[in-house]
């Protein structure tokens, strides 16, 4: 709690302080005057010191009033709420993608080390780390959006028609392929350096010499001891399937809490953002509490204090 307490401090000054204040979304308004933004500075308790203000912020924002959007004119927690499921799923389908590709291939990668197998994959896996997301997605659209029109450019749905599971999916690929290249590639490369330094141990030569198959001693033997902090890693990786998020659900219309942040931003919208920043924060501190409590479940040698 008081790690929040003061990334929400800061969040809040640094907002404040940012050009044009917290009023900046009422200055392109027309016929608007310099008395009506004091009264309106004045009304919304902008005129008060920056720390009384903060105060009064978050002691309405632990009962749940988040304030009110400056754009939609609606309660910012209500908001926030309506696009949390669609970034929940994008996280989701990245996190689980990465996963599902990412353990065989670094098994794959540490079992045939040191051959033509386990390079190609090392040189896949700088690859898929050195690209900027960003760039990857406007790509992705470019090639299977507007060359081969195979996926939608953006969007969960045909706007206005009902969405069943395959369509949804169908949507989900280009968004999930985007967000989860780097994590995959990452995951990867560390699986891998987790089950060679594993299999390198004294006793996973004594099951070879006793006569263990393979499969046995790799899977049961070294992935399951090799697996503990690679599950802690992935835990720890999640908020950057968030900050990911971000910058996907921009490029691809997806209309998640990282949508409403960057439409938040263009529009000076100050509560929502940060309603988005403190519950991104959350995320962030409850992601690292989960590796913590994997880790300790996961290796019984480990206990917390």
């Amino acid at each position: 709690m008081p790690i929040l307490v003061g990334i929400s401090l800061v969040a809040f000054i640094l907002l404040q302080l940012t050009p044009g204040g917290p009023t900046a979304a009422y200055r392109g308004i027309a016929n608007i005057r310099g008395e009506d933004l004091a009264r309106i500075q004045a009304e919304l308790g902008y005129d008060r010191p920056i720390i009384v203000q903060y105060f009064s912020w978050i002691g309405q924002f632990v009962t749940g009033d988040w304030g009110i959007s400056f754009v939609a004119r609606r309660p910012v927690f209500g908001l926030i709420m309506e696009r949390l499921p669609a970034t929940l799923l994008l996280m989701a389908a990245g996190i689980t993608v990465s996963l599902i590709i990412s353990v065989p291939l670094g098994l794959l990668a540490a079992i045939k080390r040191d051959t033509w197998v386990d390079h190609s994959l090392t040189f896949a896996s700088f690859v898929g780390l050195s690209i900027p997301v960003f760039w990857l997605g406007l790509m992705l659209i470019i090639v299977f959006s507007v060359w081969l029109p195979w996926f939608p450019t953006g969007g969960m749905g045909p706007p206005g028609q009902e969405v069943g599971i395959m369509t949804r999916l169908w949507y989900l690929t280009l968004p999930t392929t985007a967000v989860s290249m780097v994590s995959l590639s990452f995951f990867t490369r560390y699986l891998r350096a987790s089950m060679i330094e594993t299999m390198d141990e004294e006793y996973m030569r004594f099951n070879k010499a006793r006569g263990l198959p393979p499969i046995r001693r790799y899977m049961r033997h070294a992935f399951r001891n090799a697996g503990i902090p690679f599950v802690t890693v992935v835990a720890i990786h999640i908020p950057e399937f968030l900050v990911g998020a971000l910058v996907v659900e921009t490029i691809f219309s997806w209309p998640g809490t990282g949508r409403l942040f960057w439409d938040s931003a263009i529009r000076f919208d100050y509560p929502v953002l940060m309603g988005v920043l403190v519950l991104g924060s959350l995320m962030v501190l409850l992601s690292n509490l989960l590796a913590d409590v994997l880790y300790v479940k996961l290796d019984p040698r480990v206990r917390l204090d």
